[in-house]
């Protein structure tokens, strides 16, 4: 029986005796005498005997230890618990210091000290953690006689990552000795200046992506709109009497002898579109707004809270990005005595402390173009970038548009700008 070996470079099977390759070419002597020119601790080319019982803290050691290395191997066993190290720590790493970490971005209108060091000292246990899992699977690939190329597959959706598993499952091969490639003075990884720089690089990158999820969680939970309840329970009040609004209905408002009410047990959070808003207090006033005075419609006013938010939240972004940590909501009711068209939504509020603010514009939908008779309701919300205590406002100005159509060119009532200054007492 004709003894073979396996060629250095390629792996292929070769007669024993063969001194170049037939597959490849390769000259199996000259790539031979280069691969056993160690330090001394071996006289052969071949992978350094595994120890004799692999296990969690033998396989982690090697695996900080080649946690740069490529050219090597690494048996089935000692993969395998140096997996199960790894997937361990990163999940004492999550929940540590990553439920942290990703629920407030560290970077971002201002730099929170203690923040920024637990994101990176999160991202950095977590780079090098995968650095050393990926080149763990290379030396793996390399056990099996596959290339480390063969981790490309891992980008494949679903068939990928299955055959990356296959692979890393199967037995040791003798010709994935062609991958022993063992420098002539090797040098611990941490005495490498090119990989010191890898890690740090890898860190911040990581350290950016994690900061952005955090800053886009942050976001989602910046602004809300009130709940379904709240809304429900404001439109229900305003329209006891839905069918008149006349002089007599005023009457029946202003004739409310409480003006202002503390609410903050109502609800310990507004929403606002999608998002949640935390309260660290509010106030409600009963107000008596109403003007009739324009085509036989009627826009009326009767409560509006001022909310002092738990910390600051923001809100736009780019350019028009701001932080706000008040909340003003004005309930509105309209009655159209013709069709008009009115746009409280888009209004303007002044406060007694100096402040203006547009509405927001995830205010309820309950203004544009309205029929003769429609009868409509809705909340107005206004962000307030400062506001120490809800007791600092006390008194608001609303400016809103209203406008009808026609062809009568000298009629000089199709517009109107309403302008309704409330003390809130």
């Amino acid at each position: 029986m004709n003894e073979t070996k396996f060629c250095i470079n390629c792996g292929k099977e070769i007669p024993a005796n063969a001194t170049f390759c037939s597959f490849c070419g390769a000259d199996q002597k000259t790539a031979a005498t280069a691969e056993t020119q160690t330090d001394g601790n071996t006289t052969t080319g071949k992978q350094p005997t595994p120890p004799e019982h692999t296990n969690m803290w033998t396989a982690l050691k090697l695996g900080m230890k080649q946690t740069f290395t490529w050219s090597q191997r690494i048996t089935r066993p000692q993969y395998w618990w140096l997996y199960l190290d790894l997937m361990l720590i990163a999940l004492i790493l999550t929940f540590a210091l990553g439920l942290k970490v990703y629920s407030f971005p560290a970077f971002a209108a201002h730099v929170n000290v203690l923040q920024a060091v637990l994101l990176l000292i999160y991202s950095a246990l977590m780079s090098w953690i995968s650095v050393m899992q990926f080149t763990a699977g290379a030396r793996r690939l390399h056990d099996s006689n596959r290339s480390a190329h063969y981790l490309w597959f891992s980008l494949i959706p679903i068939v990928g990552p299955i055959l990356i598993i296959v692979f890393m499952c199967q037995r040791s091969k003798p010709a994935g000795e062609r991958f022993d490639h063992i420098a002539s003075q090797p040098k611990p990884w941490t005495h490498k200046w090119w990989t010191w720089c890898l890690l740090v690089l890898f860190t911040l990158l990581y350290a950016g992506s994690v900061n952005m999820v955090a800053r886009d969680n942050a976001m989602d939970s910046a602004l809300t709109t009130t709940s379904n309840s709240d809304s429900t329970s404001d439109s229900d009040d305003s329209y006891a009497d839905s069918d008149s609004y006349d002089d007599s209905d005023s009457t029946d408002t202003d004739s409310d002898t409480d003006s202002e009410s503390d609410s903050s047990s109502d609800t310990d959070s507004i929403t606002v579109g999608d998002d949640d808003i935390d309260i660290s207090d509010q106030k409600t006033y009963n107000t008596s707004y109403s003007d009739s005075s324009w085509t036989g419609s009627t826009f009326k006013i009767d409560k509006v809270t001022v909310y002092k938010t738990d910390g600051a939240y923001t809100i736009g972004s780019g350019s028009d990005k701001r932080d706000f940590n008040g909340v003003v909501k004005v309930h509105m009711s309209i009655h159209a005595g013709r069709d008009i068209s009115a746009y409280p939504t888009q209004a303007k509020l002044s406060t007694n402390d100096g402040q203006q603010v547009d509405a927001d514009m995830d205010s309820d939908d309950f203004d544009g173009d309205l029929n003769s008779g429609t009868d409509t309701d809705g909340n107005l919300y206004f962000e307030l970038s400062k506001l120490s205590s809800v007791k600092d406002i006390t008194s608001i100005r609303l400016k809103w548009d209203a406008s009808y159509d026609t062809d009568d060119y000298d009629d000089d009532n199709d517009f109107k700008t309403y302008d309704a200054t409330l003390n809130l007492n």
